[in-house]
């Protein structure tokens, strides 16, 4: 029996989201596409009947990865001054280090690496997702002329990326508090938040 075209969807999502999901954890080559589809409780030979191609499934699921935080972060700071949301946007970003297991880590900081040797369209949805965060950011920086907003929020995030990926690689708690304090300290001086 066929599936409807709702059916398709919904299962095709199923695989997106445990595949985003995985990526995140284990990395891109830590994980394949057995792996996801045990996961998402589907057989190995309908994969094809979703996706052309591994490198469509990332695709798709750094995409999913980057609307989620995106959608989390403009959440989280929906309604507050703009000091205020800076804050908790380096408190979420930052938040994600360490093992902790949160739903919405990011794929610059947990990929960044993986994602550079991917093919065109994964680094295209990479940078946008990129580009996203950084108009996120350059909002709350209403005291600067959009240019330099942008200029200042593109460094702040690169900064976030760099220091959540030194973290991830610190041989210990001490070493990844310090890195991840030090990235938070120069931000909130760059901005004059401190």
């Amino acid at each position: 029996m066929r599936k409807s075209r709702a059916e398709t969807a919904q299962t095709r999502g199923r695989i997106v989201s445990t595949a985003a999901k995985m990526f995140l954890e284990k990395g891109l080559s830590g994980v394949g596409m057995r792996d996801i589809m045990a996961a998402a409780r589907l057989t190995q030979g309908g994969f094809y009947r979703h996706f052309a191609s591994k490198e469509q499934l990332v695709a798709e699921a750094n995409g999913a990865a980057f609307d989620r935080l995106h959608d989390m972060l403009a959440s989280e700071t929906r309604g507050l001054s703009p000091p205020e949301a800076v804050e908790r946007i380096l408190a979420i970003y930052l938040g994600q280090s360490r093992g902790k297991k949160q739903p919405y880590l990011c794929p610059l900081a947990m990929l960044g690496a993986e994602l550079s040797h991917s093919d065109r369209q994964v680094r295209a949805i990479a940078m946008n997702g990129y580009q996203r965060l950084v108009e996120l950011v350059a909002d709350q920086l209403g005291h600067m002329v959009r240019r330099e907003a942008l200029a200042t929020a593109s460094g702040i995030l690169s900064t976030l990326v760099g220091a959540v990926t030194l973290a991830e690689i610190a041989p210990d708690a001490a070493t990844a508090h310090a890195i991840l304090s030090n990235a938070r300290a120069l931000i909130k001086e760059r901005i004059s938040l401190a």
